[in-house]
């Protein structure tokens, strides 16, 4: 029934000529919105609409058979999106993202993963020790510089260090069907407040390791909504430089809501254009992120400056520049502070 729904829309589409919107709008009681009025159809009155619009419609000389099969095609990509799409050759590796460290208000650790590699989880091992011999009581593990990867082994390695030894972190497919099941394989080397910062681009291992950590090391999500691609994708060569990619199995964290296909939903909602994201990123990942989250007041110019043959107004390299603040990151700060003082005090 299904199928011949998205073929009328499909056809819709290909008359048209252009995609359409096919979220879903809450109509008044008394009407029906175009979507729920395509949904009430029967195979037998999709049927009829397709054969009316390719008999009698203005543009019907075009809707021959290839033209409804890929109006189709159309039609089912637009709704199984994001796990359906069509590509060219296969796209080269996304460039490596460091590992970056550091300590905030002397009170948070501050983690960005990166690329999701061993050398990385090398190097959070070594964070996390200093952590830990820090007494440092918060984390905050920030995905926004993880480029999308279904290395979902390393990322339940990266889940592990927070979680209880064999705690079943996610599935990949129906485990009663033959899926597989990742375990936290060593006991959590962190049992303090966690936080993870995420964005729309935060996509497959990375939002199924935020997921992860939310479920199973009560975790506060931090940011916009990821990209809803927590699956394992599948491949069919066009041939001609052409690809059908798929989703061909479900990432599932067990009591956790779905991440695929609407993406994992944060419990702080903080939104950031991507263009002063990445320059955030790039400038903090030189600097440090501590100057692109407390928001100092500038120096000013005074007698002892004066004196001194010095301008404080001038230069100061260490601080970000004015009006460049990490609002995620700085609400992620903000939410581990208070839970960290409420828990001390409880």
């Amino acid at each position: 029934m299904k199928i011949f729904r998205l073929l009328l829309a499909g056809a819709l589409l290909g008359s048209a000529g252009a995609a359409q919107d096919a979220s879903p709008v809450a109509p008044p009681p008394e009407e029906l919105s175009a979507a729920d009025r395509l949904e009430a159809l029967d195979e037998e009155q999709v049927q009829s609409a397709i054969e009316a619009l390719r008999q009698r419609h203005l543009e019907a000389s075009t809707l021959d058979e290839a033209a409804v099969r890929r109006a189709t095609l159309r039609g089912l990509l637009s709704a199984l999106s994001p796990g359906a799409e069509l590509a060219g050759e296969r796209e080269a590796p996304a460039p490596d993202s460091p590992f970056r460290s550091e300590v905030l208000d002397d009170r948070t650790g501050y983690l960005r993963l990166g690329t999701l590699r061993t050398e990385n989880l090398v190097q959070l091992d070594a964070a996390l020790q200093k952590f830990r011999d820090g007494k440092i009581p918060a984390i905050i593990i920030d995905l926004r510089a993880t480029p999308a990867s279904r290395d979902f082994e390393l990322a339940a390695q990266v889940a592990g260090r927070f979680a209880a030894k064999d705690t079943v972190l996610f599935t990949l497919g129906d485990a009663e069907a033959g899926g597989r099941n990742f375990n936290a394989a060593g006991s959590a080397g962190f049992r303090g407040v966690l936080a993870v910062v995420v964005d729309g681009d935060t996509s497959g291992a990375a939002e199924v390791l935020a997921a992860a950590l939310r479920q199973h090391a009560r975790a506060m999500i931090v940011g916009a909504p990821t990209a809803g691609r927590a699956v394992e994708f599948a491949e069919v060569d066009l041939g001609d430089g052409h690809r059908l990619r798929f989703a061909a199995a479900e990432v599932e964290v067990p009591g956790a809501p779905a991440v695929y296909p609407r993406g994992l939903q944060p419990d702080v909602a903080v939104a950031q254009d991507r263009a002063t994201r990445d320059e955030l990123l790039a400038a903090a990942q030189e600097k440090g992120a501590a100057p692109y989250v407390f928001e100092a007041e500038r120096a000013q110019m005074n007698e002892a400056a004066l004196v001194a043959g010095t301008n404080p107004e001038i230069g100061g390299e260490e601080n970000a520049p004015a009006g460049l603040i990490d609002l995620p990151l700085q609400r992620a700060l903000d939410l581990v502070t208070a839970i960290r003082l409420f828990r001390k005090q409880d």
